[in-house]
């Protein structure tokens, strides 16, 4: 499969879900990790890789960031760039990216490298554009979660972790992490310093309970790591 396909398919997929704007910034449990983590920003230049329909990059723009932002489909860089964000429209995968050496302050990478074919090339190419004690944010579902422990327990496959039912094979996620192989995953890459996990989950009692067994009952992980 190549690319030009793989694109298409994804411009069918979030070009509809782009444009029903499916849910706001607070419905997600994730974002409630990102307020507590993200304060003023004060002009400092930040990355949200993957930036989809904008809802994260508004509230970077919100809280005083200079905001880039990489997407491959189009409707979300069109939605990207009328909110003022620097977008540009690429596939994720495909680096090296244009800016230079220790550009960033700040990089978002936000539920995509549960998507990607070569991730490690990505966190790579991602720590080379932060700056010398920059910092990174990664979110994506957590196989680490007690629920879905206990679904591959008792069915012998992996529980879907997307929004939408489709059959196994029509999955787009292709990459599970927990937090053990998340910090493998990012120490291999060049992230050393200042790893912190959060559990994100809205529903009870794991909401509660995430807060202080994140990597067991939060169904969201957000990492944060420094070059």
């Amino acid at each position: 499969m190549d690319k030009n396909t793989i694109q298409a398919f994804y411009e069918d997929v979030y070009t509809e879900y782009l444009s029903e704007n499916l849910h706001d910034f607070d419905s997600y449990e994730r974002n409630h990790v990102l307020k507590r983590i993200y304060q003023q920003g004060n002009n400092k230049q930040l990355l949200d890789l993957g930036a989809g329909h904008g809802n994260t990059s508004k509230f970077f723009l919100d809280r005083g960031y200079e905001v880039y932002a990489i997407e491959w489909n189009t409707v979300g860089v069109q939605k990207l760039l009328k909110l003022g964000v620097k977008a540009t429209q690429k596939d994720i995968e495909d680096v090296p990216y244009s800016y230079e050496d220790n550009f960033f302050d700040e990089v978002f990478w936000g539920d995509n490298i549960e998507h990607l074919f070569f991730p490690e090339q990505v966190a790579k190419e991602i720590y080379r554009i932060l700056k010398p004690g920059g910092r990174l944010v990664l979110s994506t579902p957590n196989h680490g979660w007690i629920i879905n422990r206990l679904y591959y327990f008792f069915m012998g496959v992996p529980r879907r972790t997307e929004g939408h039912k489709i059959p196994i094979w029509k999955w787009q996620h292709i990459r599970y992490f927990n937090k053990s192989e998340m910090r493998q995953f990012l120490n291999h890459c060049g992230f050393q310093k200042n790893f912190a996990f959060y559990g994100a989950e809205r529903r009870q009692p794991f909401a509660f309970l995430s807060q202080y067994f994140p990597s067991i009952m939060g169904s969201v992980m957000v990492v944060e790591v420094f070059k």
